[in-house]
């Protein structure tokens, strides 16, 4: 009766670590050895944009029961820098279960970008509110292309602050 007590007290603790986080963000640390802080989220699709240090990490995380569950499986990251003006990265991903994805970021202390506008060639355009100077958005329905071909129709990508000025320039 004893060891059946134990197994019973054992196999407790074991489901409750599996159980999933109360927080996005221990979810999503709990990947991590370094700090990390998340700079948005798209709760329909359950993305989440972070920082690790330097670099900007797009990932899948999944929300079941009033818990957060997070692995690196699908996560796409990147540092980047520029030569002139602010750095700024546009980037298209697919994601199992949820889709084409099109996120990116300006990295800037000076500025808060309000919204982003990535302009096409086909003369298209598409707008997505900001969240900490960084954007997370399914591809446009008119845009019937692979995650491959986005940059061959994307002309440009632009940030503006609230007062419609232009933070930065993609190209």
């Amino acid at each position: 009766m004893k060891y059946m007590t134990v197994f019973i007290l054992i196999l407790l603790i074991l489901s409750g670590c599996n159980s999933g986080y109360e927080a996005l963000e221990e979810a999503v640390q709990s990947q991590w050895k370094t700090p990390i802080e998340i700079l948005n989220q798209d709760a329909e699709k359950q993305l989440v944009y972070y920082l690790d240090q330097t670099q900007h990490i797009l990932g899948v995380y999944h929300y079941e029961n009033g818990k957060y569950k997070y692995d690196n499986k699908q996560s796409v990251g990147l540092t980047f820098e520029s030569e002139s003006g602010f750095p700024f990265f546009v980037s298209a991903n697919h994601f199992e279960g949820v889709g084409n994805i099109i996120h990116g970021a300006i990295q800037t202390d000076e500025h808060e970008v309000d919204k982003f506008v990535i302009q096409y060639k086909n003369g298209k355009h598409q707008e997505i509110n900001a969240k900490n100077n960084t954007f997370i958005t399914e591809f446009p329905s008119y845009l019937t292309i692979s995650v491959e071909e986005f940059f061959a129709e994307m002309d440009n990508a632009i940030g503006y602050d609230q007062q419609g000025e232009i933070v930065e320039s993609w190209r």
